[in-house]
């Protein structure tokens, strides 16, 4: 059985306050011939990061700083941090924008998606509105929408990256087959925690919310209660993984201090 992690709980674990709406579902063709399909890429583990432009110079700064946030996770997330771009109404072909984005200097076109979107298929008012440019990312199998912004404040380097960071975590939790209740205390904690459950536990793991673990703790023959020193961890939101004698797993979040 999953376990269910609300929207809050993630929420939570950002610095900043995230657009929390769910994806309209569209296909569509990019100028490369290939079909998309928006449900079925989010359900099978990518991180899209779409960007509605007209094209227009108020757009380059956006553009530039969403390709170049979705390349800074191309060696720790290879292949699943995916940078969309598209005309608003589909009155730019393909080889406008081509020329546009080689122009402005937004990125390597062999790094993106690039759509014309022909007939307004991609609709933009189905995503929160009009506004140029248009950012927004979204992850996971419900289809979520972690960042949502338009015009001057879609240029957002440190919002782009913590919904990315954010989305990557919605998909490493909802991944865990959780199948045991446990408790950490304190919680807020500021120098270590101790985890209570009722068998032994062999092995534990804290995750960071980019998906970095950063600690991990194994017990060959099991170990009840045990503790674990986060004095030299950056605070911050982490989830904490166990794996008991029988191998079942449970996840938790944690708050440092």
């Amino acid at each position: 059985m999953k376990k269910l992690i609300t929207t809050a709980l993630l929420a939570a674990a950002t610095s900043v306050a995230l657009a929390q709406t769910t994806a309209t579902n569209w296909t569509a063709t990019d100028c490369n011939s290939t079909s998309h399909t928006l449900f079925n890429e989010l359900d099978n583990g990518k991180v899209i990061v779409f960007v509605w432009v007209m094209p227009c110079g108020s757009c380059v700064a956006a553009s530039t700083t969403a390709y170049n946030v979705v390349q800074s996770f191309a060696t720790s997330n290879p292949g699943q941090v995916l940078f969309y771009l598209a005309d608003d109404l589909g009155d730019a072909n393909c080889a406008a924008l081509t020329n546009w984005i080689n122009s402005n200097s937004i990125g390597n076109t062999a790094n993106m998606t690039i759509f014309g979107n022909s007939g307004n298929v991609i609709n933009e008012a189905d995503f929160g509105g009009t506004g140029m440019p248009h950012v927004i990312v979204m992850g996971g199998t419900n289809h979520q929408i972690f960042f949502n912004k338009k015009n001057s404040q879609a240029n957002d380097q440190a919002g782009i990256t913590t919904a990315i960071n954010s989305a990557l975590q919605a998909l490493s939790i909802n991944n865990v087959n959780s199948q045991i209740e446990f408790s950490v205390s304190p919680n807020p904690v500021s120098e270590n925690f101790a985890v209570s459950y009722t068998k032994a536990i062999k092995k534990i793991t804290v995750t960071a919310v980019n998906g970095q673990i950063v600690k991990e703790e194994t017990f060959a023959t099991g170990k009840k209660n045990p503790t674990v020193d986060m004095s030299e961890t950056a605070s911050g939101v982490y989830i904490i993984k166990i794996t008991d004698i029988d191998d079942k797993t449970g996840i938790q979040k944690v708050i440092k201090e």
